[in-house]
């Protein structure tokens, strides 16, 4: 059965402090919006209570009222955890090598300090030969050749290394170049290349070409004797220039 609170007009809310049994709610019709004094015993229940209006007579379910704060028991603050101090363990330092690994280290430093100062000496070397060869061919004519192989001529095409007569001639088929090379000065002098150029009555060069001497080497007065060709040379072509090649 629901139950019917009555009254003749709309509560009023006791402003004293009553006991906590007998603490009065004021509820409120939903319809009419007339409220009232309730205790509140009458609607402390777990399912709560069905209300109805005195006034205008509409039924509504009224809930529990909620537990108070104050109600509550008070829940002690938990004591703060006192961790134990944690100890950063030191960085291990370097560990010494043993004497053994010191003394391998500095053989080896002192391996690579001499293998760079050989070759330092030996680059060295190598430039004083190049910038004095006239001298090392003097000393031992032997090495002439091997600089001639290396492309570094050991004497000039100067004095003493001459060219002779020149011959050209014209054949059904091209331009035959031939003359000599003559050594006369008093020492031993290396041939240089051979630069052998066409050219036309206005003297413009047509075509060339470079060959090798017949002889890496000439003696005081040896002469050495050239020759070559142009196939199918330009038409106009009608004189020969024969220089040593730089």
């Amino acid at each position: 059965m629901p139950t019917t609170i009555c009254a003749s007009s709309p509560a009023v809310p006791d402003r004293r402090r009553p006991d906590k049994a007998e603490d009065p709610v004021i509820i409120a019709c939903p319809a009419c919006r007339t409220r009232f004094l309730v205790d509140e015993q009458e609607l402390n229940r777990p399912a709560g209570r069905t209300v109805r209006c005195a006034n205008c007579g509409h039924t509504w379910h009224r809930p529990p009222p909620l537990r108070r704060p104050d109600s509550e028991p008070a829940v002690p603050p938990a004591a703060p955890r006192i961790e134990p101090e944690l100890a950063v363990p030191p960085r291990p330092g370097p560990v010494p090598a043993p004497p053994s690994q010191r003394r391998q280290r500095r053989r080896l430093a002192v391996g690579w300090g001499v293998l760079g100062a050989v070759l330092v000496l030996l680059v060295l070397a190598a430039l004083a030969a190049i910038i004095a060869r006239k001298e090392v061919v003097a000393a031992w004519p032997g090495t002439a050749r091997l600089y001639t192989l290396a492309g570094l001529p050991t004497a000039p095409p100067g004095p003493g290394i001459e060219l002779g007569k020149v011959t050209p001639t014209r054949t059904a088929n091209g331009f035959v170049i031939e003359g000599d090379i003559i050594n006369a000065g008093s020492t031993v002098r290396d041939v240089p290349r051979l630069r052998v150029a066409l050219r036309d009555p206005a003297e413009k060069e047509t075509e060339f070409k470079i060959i090798d001497p017949p002889t890496a080497r000439l003696g005081p007065g040896e002469t050495a004797h050239f020759k070559t060709s142009f196939d199918h040379p330009d038409e106009a072509a009608t004189g020969v220039v024969v220089t040593f090649a730089r």
